[in-house]
């Protein structure tokens, strides 16, 4: 009689196991396509576990005044469900892609960095430790859907902050 019962319980418990997995959001190891009609935030994260998000931790060697980003640091966007705040980027259109660029002064010249082809979301891509930013001061990372047509960037304002020589100087 108790292994009829059991029998039951286990019978009864699969359909409602398999309807709830249904319902289940997918799972995190697949990535959400960048496309039309999306909103998302961009992210910039710097190397050390101290640091806030949106520092660009630099490399710079005695009194230089620019230097490499250090290794480990990546940028990212993420998929934003509605409601939303005004403060979040949209695809637009027709967006199969976000790219992101660092904008930055130095002296009265505008500096445009591109960073970074992001097709999908909560997919991390790394700042190359080979372009050059200053050891200081402050810019904007800059993620703009492409094609933009009816899109809105998502601008995140990034600080430079030196960690001192660079590795191997």
């Amino acid at each position: 009689m108790f292994g009829r019962r059991g029998s039951r319980i286990v019978i009864a418990t699969v359909p409602v196991v398999i309807g709830v997995a249904a319902f289940a959001p997918a799972s995190l190891a697949q990535a959400v396509a960048v496309g039309p009609h999306q909103f998302f935030n961009g992210e910039v994260f710097s190397t050390s576990a101290a640091a806030n998000q949106s520092v660009i931790e630099v490399a710079c060697a005695g009194a230089s005044n620019t230097g490499h980003p250090l290794p480990g640091q990546y940028v990212e966007v993420t998929l934003v469900i509605p409601p939303v705040t005004a403060t979040v980027g949209y695809t637009g259109d027709d967006a199969v892609e976000i790219d992101a660029a660092l904008n930055y002064t130095e002296g009265t010249l505008s500096v445009d960095i591109p960073i970074a082809t992001l097709t999908q979301y909560s997919v991390a891509a790394s700042i190359s430790t080979a372009i050059t930013v200053p050891c200081s001061g402050t810019g904007v990372m800059t993620f703009t859907p492409y094609p933009d047509e009816g899109g809105t960037a998502s601008d995140v304002n990034v600080t430079f902050e030196t960690s001192g020589v660079s590795p191997g100087a």
